[in-house]
């Protein structure tokens, strides 16, 4: 073992952006830890409960929406998003179907027990949520809100900062 070790980078105490983005993912992580803690009296993770989300949202006429639109619009991305479906399938929350027009489109419907689970689940995640933040005021929620978007759109990218 050497008694001199070669360091090519000056590291020391977080940097502002590097506090930022330790608080960003902390915070994070204890909001999907106490959504996983209470959707887990459901049987869901907060994922599979973003999933039906989207679809008793997006999909209101019951026409179902293709796992590529569905994957879109989770809060987190999912390497894949068929296998989470097809697990959700296995439990009877959502049926998949192929698409009549164009059989390369299988879309994805709640089932009964899916439109329950999301609405049992609503209210009490909501609170749950506005009880993390509940130390903010609804100026700082709104502020803190609007920095998070801006900080996750893309700088290259004019169209993403809208809010800016």
């Amino acid at each position: 073992m050497s008694k001199s070790q070669n360091r090519k980078a000056i590291i020391g105490k977080p940097y502002l952006e590097e506090g930022i983005f330790m608080s960003a993912v902390a915070l994070g992580d204890q909001a999907l830890s106490e959504s996983n803690k209470l959707l887990s009296i459901w049987g869901m993770t907060a994922l599979q409960y973003n999933a039906l989300k989207v679809l008793y949202v997006e999909d209101s006429q019951g026409e179902g929406l293709p796992s590529m639109e569905i994957g879109q619009r989770l809060y987190t991305r999912v390497p894949d998003v068929t296998r989470l479906l097809e697990r959700m399938v296995d439990k009877g929350w959502i049926t998949r179907e192929r698409d009549v027009e164009n059989k390369r489109v299988v879309r994805s419907k709640l089932t009964d027990i899916g439109i329950q689970l999301v609405e049992s689940a609503y209210l009490p995640l909501k609170e749950s949520e506005s009880k993390q933040l509940a130390h903010l005021t609804d100026a700082e929620k709104t502020e803190l809100a609007r920095l998070l978007n801006k900080a996750k759109s893309s700088p290259s990218n004019p169209a993403d900062n809208k809010d800016s």
